[in-house]
């Protein structure tokens, strides 16, 4: 009998296997993509420019792909009623998109409404985040010591600077809310630095604990992101290591060059964006019929993403 059972199971699987090796072939019929806008837009209080970007969605059999629109308007209103209205073909700068200068916006609710030719006006809602500084009712905290310094200068008589820190930041802690931080080096690491400057430098920032989960590089943001928790003092004494090097002819002028760290307060929409499509451009495997991960969006037409943050420098000299 058991016998008989496995002859009959052989018999299944083969015949199973033949029909997959034959192949299955169905058409599947893609629903047709009505193009929206799709628009990214990261704002801070202050500032010289900033960039708003729009692009019309594709669907996956355009043969031509998402397209910018320069013709795309935006206008940002404050809960208050005061409004800021910048793009079309005036503020179109090739490269980059549409350029609103002398920013200046204030704390509250602010609500991005774009408009363009042939396609439904889109709209995002976003909460200003604190205003993070190292004093004052939102600050961070921080102890920086030097570890290690070394000098050495080369044939050409150039003098070649490293140093490695030791730091230990604070972030604010908000009893009523969850925040999101993004901190980063200002000045990373470039070929070019080697190549055309008399003067040049760059500095990397690391945790020191190995894969602590409060702590994660966003390689988009070219920096850490870092999560609050509610109820829980999560992000006290964070441990960085820093490691600096700069060059120059000359030892004074080179060991003058600080070490400036950008700490910003982000709003939580523009964490889980930024998350979001580093996951995409990284992902870490799975089973073999996951689902895909989307992008996160907050716009009313589910593309794109209005953030809102605000930053802080941190620089840090040592003699």
């Amino acid at each position: 009998m058991k016998q008989l059972l496995f002859l009959l199971a052989l018999i299944l699987g083969t015949t199973g296997c033949d029909k997959l090796s034959d192949g299955v072939v169905r058409e599947i019929a893609f629903p047709e993509h009505d193009p929206q806008i799709a628009v990214t837009f990261m704002a801070r209080p202050v500032a010289d420019s900033l960039v708003a970007r729009a692009h019309s969605s594709a669907g996956i059999l355009d043969s031509i792909g998402s397209k910018r629109i320069k013709e795309a308007v935006y206008t940002l209103e404050h809960a208050a009623g005061n409004s800021i209205t910048w793009g079309g073909e005036a503020d179109w700068v090739q490269g980059l998109g549409h350029v609103l200068t002398d920013v200046d916006l204030e704390d509250g609710n602010w609500t991005l409404t774009v408009e363009a030719p042939e396609f439904e006006t889109v709209t995002s809602t976003q909460v200003m985040p604190p205003r993070i500084e190292s004093s004052g009712s939102y600050a961070y905290a921080y102890t920086a010591a030097l570890e290690d310094e070394f000098v050495d200068e080369d044939e050409f008589g150039y003098t070649y600077l490293t140093r490695t820190i030791d730091l230990s930041l604070t972030l604010p802690d908000r009893v009523d809310a969850s925040d999101y931080f993004l901190i980063r080096a200002q000045k990373t690491f470039n070929w070019e630095d080697f190549e055309e400057e008399e003067y040049g430098g760059y500095v990397v920032l690391n945790p020191r604990v190995e894969d602590d989960p409060r702590i994660v590089w966003n390689q988009l943001c070219r920096g850490y992101l870092i999560q609050d928790i509610d109820a829980v003092e999560a992000l006290n004494s964070l441990p960085f290591e820093l490691y600096q090097e700069t060059w120059g002819p000359e030892l004074e002028a080179i060991s003058a060059e600080p070490i400036v760290l950008e700490v910003c307060a982000i709003s939580a929409e523009m964490a889980q964006y930024y998350e979001r499509l580093d996951l995409i451009d990284n992902p870490s495997g799975g089973p073999l019929f996951t689902e895909p991960v989307l992008a996160y969006s907050n716009v009313s037409s589910g593309y794109g993403c209005f953030g809102l943050y605000t930053s802080s420098t941190l620089p840090l000299t040592f003699e």
